[in-house]
């Protein structure tokens, strides 16, 4: 079962077995996906309006945000996955 499936069959409560476990899986899923979104666009617009010389103090911090929004997607993952065993 892919991850839609069960957030269809999940929000229409069929085969639902853990309906708290469900919902707040769905709104960690949410909610971690949007700040990976965020920090994301926070960087793109950091670096596209950033009028000094790109310097490897830049790029460290960079890669520090995309390895946190890495985390907040990690989280959204294992989010997906734990909303996916709630069917059985």
């Amino acid at each position: 079962m892919g991850l839609i499936e069960a957030l269809l069959l999940g929000i229409q409560f069929k085969r639902l077995q853990k309906p708290l476990v469900f919902f707040s899986m769905l709104i960690g899923l949410v909610a971690f996906s949007v700040f990976g979104i965020g920090i994301i666009a926070a960087l793109i617009t950091e670096v596209a309006t950033t009028e000094k010389e790109i310097t490897f103090k830049l790029i460290g911090a960079s890669f520090g945000l995309l390895a946190l929004s890495a985390v907040f997607f990690g989280l959204a993952w294992i989010c997906g996955y734990f909303i996916k065993r709630c069917f059985e």
